[in-house]
């Protein structure tokens, strides 16, 4: 199951660099390509009910550092829960310790109005982290080897979070605390000794599947049935404004109300829209 999920990454990312280098409309804002995938745009996640990016957002990077760091510690820390454990256990773990981490992110980032988007396998790895402690502690003790190892792991990836961040670096702090948060939870709630039957794991495991599958699905279906769904709301606004310059004034006017839907708090949205009505000669 690690390797599958190691797998599953790289090929997000391939289709990332892909997507990014082959799509004309995302040669101006390449950011766009992240959203198509699926990345977790706190505004919309919210205000837009884009619920499935809690779980795409969990297998896209931001870069080749940023992917080979996450791999790296998945592979060591994944294989030695998902050997411990099993992986009827691992896979809806690390799944839910990624929804978890990326609710977090979503919350923080809405809550603050930010427009920015997560990405990242770093709130599901933190869980298995967290996971792994949470064994060492039941099987060692705190003060067991394994245990100390996790304890130093888990602090110091979200001690270089926090100092990454006051340097001015991207790094998302809500992700990686709720992850732990959520890792440690599910760890805690395992019944030692417990062993699924067969026909037990593969339901799991093929539930686990199908809500990447099905998660990735409702995002390319947004795609198609959302013209806005890759643009965040400086792209959306650029939008209207070419729209109202060239007289297209119900595109300008649909453009602007998906805007504010990103946004509704925002009263100077509001104003725009109202003005981009009267100028087209629009009733309200």
């Amino acid at each position: 199951m690690t390797t599958a999920i190691v797998a599953l990454n790289v090929i997000a990312f391939v289709v990332q660099i892909a997507l990014g280098y082959l799509a004309p409309a995302f040669q101006d804002h390449p950011e766009g390509a992240q959203l198509a995938l699926g990345a977790n745009y706190g505004l919309a996640t919210v205000n837009e009910h884009r619920i499935e990016t809690l779980i795409t957002s969990c297998f896209l990077h931001g870069g080749v550092m940023h992917i080979a760091f996450n791999m790296i510690v998945l592979v060591q820390a994944g294989a030695l829960v998902e050997k411990a454990v099993g992986s009827a256990r691992m896979a809806p773990m690390y799944l839910f310790s990624g929804l978890v981490g990326s609710v977090f992110s979503a919350a923080i980032n809405w809550f603050r109005v930010k427009d920015i988007f997560s990405v990242g396998a770093s709130g599901a790895i933190m869980g298995v982290l967290a996971a792994a402690m949470v064994l060492g502690w039941r099987a060692q003790g705190w003060k067991g080897p394994l245990t100390q190892l996790m304890v130093r792991w888990l602090g110091a990836n979200l001690v270089l979070g926090v100092i990454i961040t006051q340097l001015g670096g991207n790094t998302d702090n809500a992700a990686h605390i709720g992850g732990a948060v959520a890792g440690a939870m599910a760890a805690l709630l395992w019944k030692r000794g417990y062993v699924y039957s067969a026909r037990a794991k593969a339901m799991i495991l093929v539930a686990c599947a199908l809500v990447v599958v099905a998660s990735g699905a409702t995002v390319a279906l947004h795609n198609v049935v959302d013209p806005y769904a890759a643009m965040m709301t400086d792209q959306r606004v650029l939008v209207a404004t070419k729209a109202r310059l060239t007289g297209d004034c119900a595109a300008a006017h649909r453009v602007l109300a998906a805007t504010q839907r990103l946004n509704p708090r925002n009263p100077k949205l509001a104003k725009e829209r109202f003005a981009y009505a009267v100028d087209c000669g629009r009733p309200m």
